[in-house]
């Protein structure tokens, strides 16, 4: 295992316009914020100036870069949207271990 940069892909639950249009609720929207260390759904403020935000999946979630403890050879962390909790809990025992920094 190894901290270093790589790219999260943070999966909303079901693509932005049919999540809207649809009438889902906000909980679909949410993906782990790892700036504010929380689950949410981000807003255009969140992210507008956040130094993590990497861009948007086509609708489909938010991708990150920021460092993470990941296996030497890999790069990318894919986070479904129904594991967001874990992406939450897995980050904060880092934290809590004193691998990462919070925020």
């Amino acid at each position: 295992m190894a901290i270093k940069q790589v790219y999260h892909y943070n999966f909303i639950g079901h693509e932005i316009n049919e999540s809207l249009n649809m009438g889902y609720p906000t909980s679909d929207r949410e993906v782990y914020c790892k700036r504010m260390h929380t689950v949410k759904e981000p807003t255009k403020d969140d992210c507008s100036d956040c130094p993590y935000f990497a861009g948007f999946m086509m609708g489909n979630g938010h991708s990150c870069y920021w460092k993470d403890v990941v296996p030497v050879e890999q790069e990318e962390v894919y986070i479904p949207h129904e594991d967001v909790q874990k992406e939450l809990m897995r980050v904060s025992q880092l934290i809590d271990s004193g691998y990462l920094q919070k925020g």
